[in-house]
């Protein structure tokens, strides 16, 4: 007779407690393809500028891991931005937002975008993207100098962009001047090319 108390055994599935596997090995993996490719020395208008345009994409919300030169699609929301990997003649009628512009990761892990060739962005988010690089613009200037504020380890953001913005801010700070950046000065000088987000 069996004791009550004796483990039965079961044929219930049990669980993945890491269904996802984020786990040490993936996590070191992801961040081997994040590594930067090249890294020159950028003008410090240069810098601020892929500072300030990677800062925008990385505030998107996304669920996959970017491809270094893959096309995605950079789209203003009622309340926030989104990346996706469909372009905007493809979402029919079910576009998830106003269309700003196509997005690419470089190899030196800064974000560049650009215009549609077939279709123009739309008003409300150039306007949407104009104020972000204004609010960029003001936190910057409350800030003595770029590299003592780059965001090396954000726990707020979601797992990718996490660690973009890592690979992100190694490569600016690899990238920077020796003598590095004045931001206040070069704020100064920036003027309307960066509040003109398309290039």
């Amino acid at each position: 007779m069996l004791n009550s108390n004796a483990v039965k055994p079961t044929t219930e599935y049990q669980k993945n407690p890491n269904p996802q596997g984020k786990g040490v090995v993936p996590v070191l993996r992801d961040w081997a393809t994040m590594q930067l490719g090249t890294s020159i020395v950028k003008a410090p208008d240069t810098l601020l500028r892929d500072y300030c345009i990677s800062s925008l994409v990385l505030a998107a919300n996304f669920g996959f891991k970017p491809v270094v030169g893959k096309t995605y699609f950079l789209y203003a929301r009622e309340s926030d931005w989104m990346m996706s990997l469909i372009a905007p003649h493809e979402w029919g009628a079910r576009e998830p937002g106003a269309f700003l512009s196509c997005c690419r990761l470089r190899t030196d892990m800064t974000w560049e975008i650009d215009t549609d060739r077939e279709r123009k962005a739309d008003e409300l988010a150039l306007e949407r993207a104009q104020a972000f690089v204004r609010g960029f613009v003001d936190a910057l200037a409350e800030q003595g100098a770029i590299d003592q504020h780059l965001p090396f380890y954000v726990k707020e953001l979601p797992y990718y962009q996490r660690l973009l913005a890592t690979a992100l801010a190694a490569s600016l700070q690899r990238s920077m001047p020796a003598s590095g950046v004045d931001v206040r000065a070069l704020l100064g000088r920036a003027g309307q090319w960066l509040l003109s987000v398309e290039e």
